[in-house]
């Protein structure tokens, strides 16, 4: 992800950028990946190069980008989001994923959220079970202290089994990921601000900056630094 420069969104469960899009070597990650852009060329595992409009590579899937774009968009999604994406049968590599967008979509981010959440389904937050949506304020205002399932459903008269199966069912996140991305998000927002890597680690509430450090290169496939240098964050 070297060499990028644009603007990024973080939500629950999923990472979005629009703008350059630089080259990157060979790599795995967690999350499953959307990527849009012209002139876009992937490696996948197998050593073969293709050049694609837009790719779909699913999680733990090895590849690199040989050539980026001026004008790319790209989504990160968490496994638990992407349903039957995370592993789509009889794909082996990134390009065995490609998906054909024609006309290509208008390289912006709102584009590419709405087309991201139209692959993979979203729950509108209009449409959220109100313990649920009581539950996610209550993680906000808690955060970066601990957050623990019993002490939510307490708050929100649920019993604990009905608000976990809230989460996996409207979230698309069990509790403990969720917790994290929220977790990410506020570690990012610091790191933005110009914060060390420490500094983003306690904000957030990781044990120390090589956890904080591990679980990006984890969920994200590259290091803190690179995405805090020259990206733009927007907030919601």
């Amino acid at each position: 992800m070297n060499g990028w420069r644009g603007r990024a969104a973080i939500t629950p469960g999923r990472f979005y950028y629009g703008g350059h899009i630089g080259a990157a070597a060979m790599h795995a990650h967690y999350a499953v990946q959307l990527l849009i852009g012209d002139g876009l060329i992937l490696r996948g595992g197998d050593g073969t190069a293709h050049e694609l409009t837009a790719a779909l590579i699913p999680a733990n899937t090895r590849h690199a980008i040989v050539r980026g774009t001026d004008a790319g968009l790209l989504a990160l999604i968490d496994p638990a989001q992407a349903g039957d994406l995370a592993h789509p049968p009889g794909t082996g590599s990134a390009a065995a994923g490609a998906i054909d967008l024609s006309p290509p979509p208008r390289h912006d981010l709102p584009t590419l959220i709405a087309l991201a959440d139209e692959i993979t389904g979203t729950v509108p937050a209009a449409h959220l079970h109100p313990g649920l949506a009581q539950a996610m304020r209550l993680i906000d205002e808690t955060l970066p202290g601990q957050v623990r399932l019993s002490a939510l459903a307490d708050a929100v008269h649920l019993s604990e089994s009905r608000l976990a199966h809230l989460f996996r069912e409207q979230a698309g996140l069990p509790f403990r990921p969720y917790v994290l991305w929220m977790r990410l998000r506020l570690a990012l927002y610091a790191l933005a601000d110009g914060g060390t890597l420490t500094d983003a680690a306690h904000t957030a509430g990781f044990s120390d900056s090589a956890h904080l450090s591990r679980t990006i290169r984890r969920m994200m496939g590259d290091a803190p630094s690179v995405l805090s240098a020259g990206v733009r964050w927007l907030r919601g």
